[in-house]
């Protein structure tokens, strides 16, 4: 239990310090509140532990919305995207096989601005991320098709990243992993590796 209260302690780090940032950006007209939407592709690696199956990063998409608080140099954003992902799995004795999965993302990321001007930004980025599992297929020998319904759907995981802004375009490059395992059976903790594109509203 205390390992778990650990990592979902990572997780609600950025959050706080999004709510006092947001907090103090009430008493600073000047703070931007930024919002938009954003979408890109993804590759992953499931890293399955069982027996002698191989992993293999495969692409995936995903789109969502986010919103971003600027003060200086530095800034807090939240996301929140849908993502298909998916990763190759092969065997000599199970076979070979793609297994995919959809979910509901949560990001929570600190930044800070390297280089700062009106039109260009470059950026370093930090922080939690929640994912529920909607749904999970693996399209391999039924043993290992029937160890993934036990998927475990709530997990807490960790992302870093740089990225540039362009004016209102944002674009990002960021590794997503796992701090707690997605399936007990297989000891899994997927590595993601996701460049996307947004566009902010306002």
């Amino acid at each position: 239990m205390k390992i778990q209260f650990n990592k979902r302690s990572l997780f609600l780090i950025p959050m706080v310090a999004l709510a006092l940032i947001s907090t103090q950006a009430k008493s600073q007209n000047a703070t931007p509140i930024h919002i938009g939407l954003k979408g890109g592709a993804n590759f992953t690696d499931l890293s399955l532990n069982y027996g002698d199956l191989k992993n293999k990063y495969s692409a995936g998409y995903s789109a969502g919305a986010f919103t971003r608080v600027d003060i200086s140099k530095l800034y807090v954003q939240g996301e929140l995207l849908y993502s298909h992902k998916s990763s190759k799995v092969e065997s000599n004795t199970l076979g070979n096989g793609k297994s995919s999965w959809n979910s509901i993302d949560v990001p929570v990321t600190i930044g800070y601005k390297i280089l700062k001007s009106e039109n260009l930004n470059l950026r370093v980025f930090g922080g939690g991320v929640y994912s529920y599992i909607l749904n999970d297929k693996a399209r391999i020998l039924q043993e290992v098709k029937e160890s993934f319904k036990k998927f475990d759907k709530s997990n807490i995981g960790y992302v870093a990243g740089v990225g540039v802004d362009l004016g209102k375009i944002t674009i990002d490059l960021s590794a997503q992993g796992s701090l707690t395992k997605m399936s007990s059976d297989f000891k899994s903790r997927p590595l993601t590796f996701q460049a996307s594109i947004g566009f902010m509203i306002f």
